[in-house]
C-alpha cells in the first residue's frame, strides 16, 4: 500500500512529499530484495538449509518477482498457539517440510487495529511482528521436526 499516492499514511503530505516517500520505499525495497536474492543464491550454492517466512497474500512482491508459490501457507496461526490469525507463507530451500498439525487455540485473539502502533509510519509494530513461543514450538514440531506433541507438554523433549 505504501507505493500508492492514495496511501492513508500519506494523507497529510503534498503530492511531492508522497512521491519522495514512494521513491524512498522503492529504493529500500530494491536494496532488501537484492540482499534476499544474494542470500538465497549462497544457500543454494552451498546447500545451506533455509526457511523463509513472510506475510501471505495472493499478491505479494516476492511471489510475483522471485519466489515460486510457498511450500507452506499457514492461514490461521491461532490454531497453532499464536495471538494473530494472519496468514503466513514459508519457503524451504535444501530441506523438505513435514506435515504435522498441533492444535492449540488457547490465546486471546489480537487484531492489527488493537495492537500498539509503530513509531515509524509504514513499519509494523514489534507486537504485530512477533510470534508467540507456543506457535514457534508447534510450527517447528509440525513442519521441521515432524514431531507429534502431547500438547500438555509445553517443551521440547527428545
Amino acid at each position: 500500500m505504501a507505493f500508492y499516492l492514495g496511501y492513508t499514511n500519506y494523507r497529510c503530505l503534498s503530492d511531492k512529499e508522497k512521491i519522495e516517500k514512494i521513491l524512498e520505499r522503492s529504493t529500500l525495497r530494491t536494496e532488501f530484495y537484492d540482499r534476499l536474492i544474494k542470500f538465497v543464491a549462497v544457500c543454494l550454492a552451498y546447500k545451506i538449509r533455509m526457511i523463509l517466512e513472510n506475510p501471505w497474500s495472493e499478491q505479494t512482491f516476492l511471489k510475483q518477482n522471485f519466489l515460486k508459490y510457498p511450500d507452506v501457507v499457514d492461514m490461521n496461526r491461532m490454531e497453532r498457539g499464536d495471538y494473530f490469525q494472519k496468514p503466513t507463507a514459508y519457503w524451504f530451500w535444501n530441506c523438505e517440510h513435514t506435515n504435522g498439525f498441533t492444535y492449540q487455540n488457547d490465546k486471546q485473539k489480537k487484531t492489527i487495529l488493537n495492537t500498539k502502533g509503530s513509531s515509524q509510519a509504514g513499519i509494523c509494530s514489534e507486537d504485530r511482528s512477533m510470534i508467540s513461543s507456543d506457535y514457534a514450538r508447534n510450527w517447528i514440531c509440525d513442519f521441521v521436526l515432524g514431531k507429534t506433541q502431547n500438547i500438555g507438554q509445553l517443551c521440547f523433549d527428545f
